[in-house]
């Protein structure tokens, strides 16, 4: 006698109707053309240390902040290195933020204040719609040399922040980088979501 049942035959044009679709709030669409938006700067740098905002891409109903973190090698031995990009390497898991850590945030025209901060840096996964603005790095990564490191991370709005000024707050004391702003336009990212298209029709 078997251990295993045999298996069922699947036509080959069967599909699965429970298969998984991400809710639109938990990252940006994957069959939209976002338009990017030439909003970079330079958000705050230490002796080896560079954060940066490398653009802003609006999508039909949220907007992606792509931040990067640069990390150059002083006089650190092997070990001392390879321990620093640990670090600065980007977000861990639930629980493994280390006080000090990156902590980026929003304010909307309105007040409303959006952290993505230790375990809250990673978007809710909750299968209801929210009923606020959400805030949450929806990918990451990065890579290097021996002398540099870069990381990057998409910071993902949902939905699209109110008309008015919109203000980008980061600190990171961990690395000396104290809380800083810099100003961008809710208004702007609104009117460019216009142009984000349907990569599929």
């Amino acid at each position: 006698m078997r251990f295993f049942p045999e298996r069922e035959e699947r036509p080959a044009d069967s599909r699965d109707l429970q298969r998984y679709r991400a809710p639109r709030w938990s990252g940006p669409p994957d069959d939209e053309l976002p338009h990017a938006l030439p909003e970079t700067a330079v958000l705050g740098t230490t002796e080896n240390l560079a954060l940066l905002l490398s653009g802003v891409r609006a999508y039909s109903d949220g907007a992606l902040f792509l931040v990067e973190w640069r990390l150059r090698r002083l006089d650190e031995d092997d070990a001392a290195w390879a321990a620093l990009v640990r670090r600065v390497g980007g977000p861990r898991l639930p629980g493994e933020q280390a006080l000090g850590a990156l902590r980026l945030g929003l304010e909307l025209a309105d007040g409303e204040r959006l952290l993505a901060d230790g375990d809250s840096w990673w978007l809710p996964g909750e299968l209801t719609e929210p009923d606020r603005h959400v805030l949450g790095m929806a990918n990451w990564g990065g890579g290097g040399s021996d002398d540099t490191q870069v990381f990057s991370g998409d910071l993902w709005l949902w939905p699209l922040p109110p008309e008015g000024p919109l203000t980008l707050a980061w600190e990171w004391p961990a690395f000396g980088l104290t809380e800083g702003t810099h100003q961008l336009s809710g208004s702007r990212i609104r009117a460019a979501a216009d142009e984000a298209r349907p990569i599929w029709e």
